[in-house]
């Protein structure tokens, strides 16, 4: 069968043929992520399931199509229909419908579909941050995004670079920003708790750190109010002004959640101007905002993997928990690298970005 556009400009080749059985006609982005695509820390990437997030145009014609040529990617829930499938991919948890443990040649593959709108929806609202949160990190592209895809993917990236700025002090290292970013979907993930490797923040930076780099350098030497030193070290504007203005820069989602919190503290209606005028003001924003994450992000992680467990079957589920038999027993290392902001700013001379140029 003919694939559609090219895997991206590296030899991506490999990632591309193993999907090749799946009818890509209605694919608008297709990517790999996880451990089996990136290079982590100490890993081997040929020893893993790859893992696949598809965006698809029709939903219901995917799964019709693919129960046709794939009966044995799913579970018994195929047997109630495509329609079935597709209205449980979305209407429930984070509109994603995983098929996992599917040999093709000598990989395991999981591969995940959600349809173009809600995708949109995540990258441009947070209304899961769970698509959102795997393309806050670097992702192998196999099928090019859409140019609308492709701006939203930009957009993602920026309201993360925003959510974590206002999680870090006033001067902090490029490490530490990179741990912040890619630990934004997993805060308040039970996952995070038990069933995850507790060094999976840090492997992900360190296994990709020059990837992170060309990802959110740009997007920092657009910023105003960052400064970034020639020894990589950043350091912000924590003025009240500032942290309004990143605040205003956040998903809808995230300020729906602050402003439902910030009611139930002070027991009082306000717009959200004013909600955030208030905030900025605060000490404890950072807190505000990981709060507003985590209220998003758990009861999502709850519900998809049920949902999962359900598209997976009772074998598939058994044999994707064998493979996350480590617990965590050690805080994230996020939180360390994300303490409360502070509201001092003496910015002193450094390389790259000017404090009067326009800001975002």
């Amino acid at each position: 069968m003919d694939l559609p556009r090219s895997a991206s400009e590296n030899d991506n080749s490999e990632y591309l043929d193993l999907i090749s059985c799946l009818p890509l006609s209605t694919i608008s982005y297709a990517f790999a992520y996880g451990s089996g695509a990136i290079q982590q820390q100490n890993e081997k990437k040929e020893d893993k399931m790859v893992d696949y997030i598809l965006a698809t145009d029709k939903p219901h014609q995917f799964h019709q199509d693919n129960i046709r040529l794939n009966p044995s990617h799913y579970s018994l829930v195929r047997l109630l229909g495509h329609k079935t499938v597709a209205r449980m991919q979305q209407n429930w948890a984070a509109r994603v419908y995983y098929n996992t443990h599917v040999r093709v040649g000598k990989r395991l593959i999981k591969y995940g579909v959600i349809s173009t709108d809600d995708l949109k929806c995540d990258l441009l609202d947070w209304r899961w941050i769970y698509v959102a949160g795997r393309l806050h990190k670097p992702v192998l592209d196999v099928i090019s995004p859409s140019s609308s895809i492709a701006d939203n993917l930009v957009d993602n990236r920026r309201s993360a670079l925003q959510a974590a700025l206002l999680l870090l002090p006033d001067t902090f290292s490029a490490t530490e920003l990179f741990c912040a970013i890619v630990g934004l979907s997993y805060t308040g993930d039970f996952r995070m708790i038990v069933g995850e490797d507790v060094n999976k923040i840090n492997k992900i930076v360190a296994g990709n750190y020059e990837q992170l780099k060309s990802l959110y350098i740009p997007l920092l030497a657009d910023d105003s109010r960052l400064l970034v030193k020639s020894n990589e070290t950043i350091q912000q504007d924590a003025s009240t002004p500032a942290i309004y203005h990143r605040l205003n820069l956040l998903p809808s989602e995230v300020l729906q959640r602050l402003q439902k919190s910030y009611y139930k503290i002070y027991r009082r209606q306000r717009d959200m101007e004013e909600m955030l005028f208030s905030l900025a003001h605060q000490h404890n924003v950072g807190s505000s905002v990981s709060s507003a994450l985590s209220a998003i992000v758990a009861p999502v992680a709850i519900s998809q993997t049920m949902k999962n467990f359900l598209s997976a079957g009772l074998t598939k589920s058994w044999l994707t928990h064998l493979g996350r038999n480590r617990i965590i027993t050690s805080p994230s290392p996020v939180a360390a690298a994300a303490p409360t902001l502070r509201t001092t700013y003496a910015p002193e001379p450094g390389i790259g970005l000017s404090p009067t140029r326009p800001g975002i």
